[in-house]
């Protein structure tokens, strides 16, 4: 115990020195970290101000693009209320008829004959090859083919001049005219002919009457019309459009 003290005696001052030395370097590792800290903090604000990846161009606020169209019209006024339930179903009823009207094509010539009117069994095919039942072979279908009973009485679509009357293999009875244009309208399947070649005739002027057809006896009886101009095979359906 003596010796502690002794001990303590002689080197106390030495002891508290080298505490004070520690806490000096403490407090002072301390100061020097927070200082630093603060450096940092300093020096990456300015690098953030001076980033000029943060100074966004304001081109698309003060410099509209200038080659953005210009709506050709006005847009219009939004429909005013319709006076009853049923006169606004009327009208858009009515509306839709005639926009479906002006909309669809002719589908046939404009002839004297309500059989040119209707749709046709078998359309005009152009260039497309079309099988043929009764000849067992692919070919292209170089007119329409109108439905109509045996016997019915054939006009002709359009006023022209009869340039051929014949008795084909295939077609049957075929009388070809040609019209103020220069095409040529040719009826196949007809029989009872009651034009000859050369005569005007005008559309109300009676050809024959329906009779059969041998290289389309597969389809229902009716009459195959062809339209030719310039030597080149037309659709006969809208050939007057």
């Amino acid at each position: 115990m003596n010796h502690i003290k002794a001990f303590f005696r002689e080197k106390g001052l030495y002891l508290i020195c080298l505490a004070l030395v520690f806490a000096a370097t403490a407090a002072g590792i301390l100061a020097l970290r927070s200082v630093v800290n603060n450096l940092a903090g300093i020096t990456r604000q300015q690098d953030l101000q001076e980033d000029s990846t943060w100074d966004q161009p304001d081109t698309t606020v003060t410099n509209p693009a200038s080659d953005v169209p210009e709506p050709t019209s006005a847009p219009s006024a939004a429909p005013s209320a319709p006076a009853s339930s049923s006169g606004a179903q009327s009208g858009s009823s009515a509306a839709s008829s005639a926009q479906a009207a002006a909309a669809a094509p002719s589908a046939s010539p404009a002839g004297s004959s309500a059989l040119w009117q209707t749709k046709p069994l078998a359309e005009f095919s152009g260039n497309e090859l079309v099988y043929n039942e009764t000849l067992a072979d692919w070919r292209t279908h170089n007119g329409a083919d109108y439905a109509a009973d045996p016997g019915d009485e054939v006009t002709p679509v359009c006023a022209g001049k009869v340039t051929t009357v014949d008795q084909d293999a295939l077609w049957g009875g075929v009388v070809e005219i040609t019209d103020a244009d220069g095409g040529v309208w040719r009826y196949c399947g007809l029989t009872d002919v009651k034009v000859k070649a050369g005569e005007s005739i005008t559309a109300a002027d009676t050809l024959g009457a329906v009779g059969s057809i041998p290289a389309e006896a597969h389809v229902e009886p009716h009459m195959h019309l062809e339209y030719l101009k310039e030597d080149k095979y037309q659709d006969p359906a809208v050939a007057d459009e």
